[in-house]
């Protein structure tokens, strides 16, 4: 008896290019766009696209002024 082994489907990373598992491609917590397990950044227990993202997580978008509104 054979075993099927169902076939994945691959799409390429936005970053680097290299061709993962769509079930493997990590969603940014900030801007929800995507990369793969070795590009993404892993920071405060979330995943990021770079780290400009990271750092809007941490630090936010800065104080809010009158002029703001």
């Amino acid at each position: 008896m054979a075993i099927e082994i169902p076939e994945v489907e691959l799409a390429p990373c936005p970053v680097c290019g290299v061709r993962v598992p769509v079930t493997e491609l990590q969603e940014c917590t900030i801007c929800r766009s995507v990369s793969c397990e070795y590009c993404a950044i892993s920071d405060f227990g979330r995943n990021f696209c770079s780290i400009r993202c990271r750092s809007f997580f941490f630090w936010g978008d800065g104080e809010q002024d009158e002029k703001d509104f």
